[in-house]
This record gives structure tokens, sequence and C-alpha cells, in this order.
């Protein structure tokens, strides 16, 4: 019964095809639910105009018919994960720092490793399988990208450096997955509908690879190099320590 709840996006439906991809909403409780709680809170305790859109990527990530075109092509699930991924750095933007905010070093490496198990092709193939893996696996990740973009986006003074540094390493491994999804030899995901789409499988791969290790890297760059500019331009505000007299 769960199961049919979220079997769009799960591998088990046909593939989306060209013809009719679009019409593949994913209205599922599993996935409606969480998202209008999570809206009504927003509506609530925040009304920054980042953390909504924040929630409108996410929206489009689970519900779209992006969530059955995932489950179809493995370029179209490394999209729906950069758009997740990227409605969680929006959310963490738009949330409001709290007096103890998580460390961007341990944050990191616990998302990270969730990245790589993620894309770690028996548990890849678990996930699109089996409705409540692919439940708790897109929460535990969520979670872990909440924490990690909290922690590196929010930083307080003392640990901006150390977000910087996590920022940069998390945007290298990602790159190296990128690349090694990319160079592989073989198809290492599943792609039921890739000759649908006039592409062989491992082409497919190759282009969710490029998307990961380009766009990705870009991605984490920018956002380096944008909290650099905002921490250490002359005109920002810094907390000084006074010396003692």
């Amino acid at each position: 019964m769960f199961e049919d709840l979220i079997s769009l996006c799960l591998a088990g439906k046909p593939p989306a095809l060209p013809q009719d991809w679009w019409l593949h909403w994913s209205l599922a409780p599993a996935t409606l639910v969480p998202l209008l709680g999570l809206l009504a809170w927003l509506l609530m305790h925040c009304r920054k105009p980042l953390a909504f859109a924040g929630w409108g990527l996410l929206a489009l990530a689970l519900v779209s018919p992006l969530c059955r075109l995932a489950a179809t092509l493995a370029s179209a699930h490394m999209a729906q994960l950069m758009l997740l991924l990227a409605g969680m750095a929006l959310l963490a933007l738009g949330s409001l720092p709290r007096a103890h905010m998580p460390k961007p070093g341990p944050a990191a490496a616990v998302h990270g490793v969730l990245l790589w198990l993620w894309h770690w092709p028996p548990l890849y193939a678990a996930v699109l399988t089996y409705a409540g893996l692919h439940v708790f696996a897109m929460a535990l990740l969520l979670a872990s990208a909440w924490w990690f973009w909290r922690a590196v986006l929010l930083a307080p003074l003392p640990r901006r450096g150390t977000a910087l540094l996590a920022l940069l390493a998390t945007m290298a491994h990602t790159g190296l997955l990128g690349a090694l999804l990319t160079f592989a030899a073989e198809p290492l995901y599943a792609a039921p509908g890739a000759r649908a789409w006039g592409l062989e499988p491992l082409h497919d791969q190759q282009l969710a690879g490029l998307l990961m290790w380009v766009l990705g890297a870009l991605a984490y760059l920018l956002a380096a190099m944008a909290l650099a500019l905002r921490w250490f331009a002359p005109g920002h505000p810094v907390r000084r320590a006074t010396p003692a007299h």
C-alpha cells in the first residue's frame, strides 16, 4: 500500500517517454504532506523570499514530472538531486542563525559520505526499487544537506575560514564523483528509458556525471566566492576583539 503512494518516483513503473513525460505528476501523500507541512511552517515562522524559493525548488524536484523522469534517466536523477540540494541551500539562507550553529567540518563530512553512498550502484538501485528505503534515503540526504548548508552559509565569524574550506572540499569530492561517472567504461546504473530518449545508457550516465562535475562544481565555487567576498569585504561589519587594557 505504501509503495503505491510514491510509485511514480520508483523504477517499477513504465519509463517516462518523450511523448508523455510531462503528464506524470507525483501527487503522492508521502511527498505532498511533508512539503505542505514545511510550507505552513515557513508561512508562520519565516517570511524571507529565499526560503520560499527553496521550497519551490523542492516541490519542483519531488512533485513535478522530473520525479518520474528521475527513475527513467540517470541524468534526470542527477538534475533532481541538484535541484534538491539547491533548494536546501536557499532554505538555509532564508533561515535565522541560532546560538549554537553546527560546525562546518562534521556537517560537510556526513553530507559528503551520504552523497557518495547515494551514488553507490547497489544502493542507487535499491532506493529506486523500495518505497520505504526511497523515502528514508531522501529524508536523510535532505537533512544532511540542511545541516551542511546551515553550517557553511551561516557560519559565525570564528568558523568562516573552515566553512570556505568545507565548501571547497565538497566541490572537490563531488567533482571527483562526477568525473568517475563521466569516464566509467560501462553503465553503473539502470536507465530503462535511455534509448527512448535517443541515448545509450552509458551516454546517459556520462551526462549525469557532467552535470555533477561541471555545474555542481561551479555552484559550490560560486557559493564559496560569494561568501568570501561578502565576509571579507572592507565594508562588511565584523566583530573584532577589543584588546585588553
